[in-house]
């Protein structure tokens, strides 16, 4: 069977910030043996540029309703809660290597110029959960084990590739992964510690944040809950925010 011919049967469907094209370059080392520099420091947007990596199909973002049947397609997706809105975050912070000023979300997603940054995007976009959901089509696989336990996601992969992982395909995936950690990291240090701190209405600092930090914050409290979301919507006084007890109290306030 030719090779073009092999690589009808395998795709990737993911949502920006899933590491999808990371996979597809994973599959590809895996199935048919391309050669990539684990010392190349390149981002897997670019690695997955080359002739044998494309013609692993992509999906992107994933729709269940475009993946052909019998194609072997994986999805990548964080399970976790907390973790909802790290992809948006890593999104961010691999593919354009900063975090958008207001002025750029506004025009991105077509909202009012001069809105205020946090209403208009928690409006429009921001307060929707990222759907998780399980898909019919594609085989998932949980990118949260990508970091909290490599061992089953590597199982999960061989399940999906239908074979033991090469040593290769191995050590890129790992490479990655630590390449990746920190950006975990400071998610977790800055996001998800400070949702908790909301739950717990412990007083944090987030005066340093980024504003899209703090979006990511405010919209992984609300959780896609539309009452909450509307209270904070309908509280907040566009005000700076420089801690979460701000953010407790424009959600909970009475009225």
């Amino acid at each position: 069977m030719s090779f073009i011919m092999e690589n009808d049967v395998w795709g990737v469907s993911w949502n920006p910030g899933n590491m999808g094209h990371m996979l597809r370059c994973a599959i590809a080392i895996q199935l048919y043996n391309v050669e990539i520099d684990l010392n190349d420091k390149s981002d897997s947007h670019l690695e997955d540029k080359k002739p044998s990596v494309q013609e692993i199909k992509s999906f992107h973002p994933h729709d269940d309703n475009i993946i052909p049947e019998g194609m072997k397609v994986v999805r990548p997706y964080f399970a976790s809660k907390q973790l909802s809105y790290f992809p948006k975050y890593l999104h961010y912070c691999k593919f354009f290597g900063f975090f958008p000023d207001g002025d750029t979300m506004h025009e991105y997603y077509n909202i009012t110029e001069g809105e205020n940054f946090y209403k208009g995007l928690l409006t429009n976009i921001y307060w929707h959960v990222p759907d998780n959901s399980e898909s019919q089509k594609c085989f998932d696989i949980k990118m949260d084990n990508f970091f909290d336990n490599f061992e089953l996601f590597v199982k999960n992969f061989e399940e999906f590739v239908g074979q033991k992982i090469k040593q290769k395909t191995f050590d890129f995936l790992e490479n990655k992964r630590i390449n990746n950690l920190s950006h975990l990291d400071d998610f977790k240090n800055k996001v998800v510690a400070s949702v908790d701190c909301i739950a717990r209405q412990e007083a944090k600092d987030i005066g340093s944040l980024h504003d899209y930090e703090k979006l990511l914050i405010v919209s992984t409290y609300v959780q896609g809950n539309w009452d909450l979301t509307s209270r904070f919507l309908r509280n907040y006084n566009n005000e700076e925010l420089k801690n979460t007890m701000q953010i407790h109290n424009f959600i909970h306030a009475d009225g």
